[in-house]
């Protein structure tokens, strides 16, 4: 079978495979759980934007007939979902950062009642604005509650807020350092009781260590 992605033009979600279906979002923002076997739509469920990340499922029992895990994903806007993977109805739903061009494009890592959620942001597109002052977003990483959303802790790769470091040929203000998005999805070490990620670039100059690295933060602290 073949599936034709509505009002699209790109997918970008990796599907997940559980309980017999394949799980994903799509361009236009609906997440789909089609039968694996013949194609078949079981449910579908509208986010706030574009879903671009991998789709997590809890673990459960395969012996356990009354299990209903759940699936967690972010969209376009920094919105983070719990929704049922049996039936698609949402169990909550929380908005990571509040910055305005704020993203979330990495799977979220899902480890015991917790789920780490990498932030990344679509800033660079509004850096290309010659009036606008690049740039405030900070890359970070959050930790949820699995069960509930709610924010446990909140590390960003760029400890120290963006301060002003000049300004263009145009006269716009410069503000540094920025950027660092996280992209991908973190890794969980239980050994070592750590999360691991990567960043993205600066945003603005002077660039900082911050940018293009590797970093390790404790799981239960968020502390890097």
């Amino acid at each position: 079978w073949a599936f034709a992605y509505p009002n699209s033009f790109k997918a970008r979600s990796q599907p997940a495979y559980g309980g017999g279906a394949i799980f994903f979002g799509s361009q236009d923002g609906t997440v789909r759980a089609l039968d694996a076997k013949t194609g078949c739509l079981r449910w579908s469920f509208r986010a706030s934007a574009e879903v671009r990340t991998a789709l997590v499922i809890s673990p459960w029992s395969k012996d356990d007939e009354n299990a209903d895990p759940t699936l967690y994903f972010g969209d376009l806007l920094a919105r983070v979902y719990a929704v049922s993977a049996r039936t698609g109805e949402l169990r909550w739903k929380t908005r990571v950062d509040d910055h305005r061009d704020a993203t979330v494009t990495g799977a979220p890592a899902l480890s015991g009642d917790r789920l780490f959620v990498p932030v990344s942001s679509l800033e660079v597109v509004a850096a290309m604005d010659p009036a606008y002052s690049c740039c405030t977003f900070r890359g970070s990483v959050v930790a949820l509650n699995a069960t509930t959303g709610e924010q446990l802790w909140k590390s960003y790769s760029i400890p120290a807020e963006p301060l002003h470091a000049g300004n263009t040929s145009a006269g716009t203000a410069i503000l540094a350092p920025s950027g660092a998005p996280v992209w991908t999805s973190p890794t969980v070490d239980l050994k070592r009781g750590r999360l691991y990620v990567g960043s993205g670039e600066n945003y603005s100059s002077p660039a900082d260590g911050n940018s293009d690295a590797l970093m390790a933060f404790d799981l239960a602290t968020g502390q890097r």
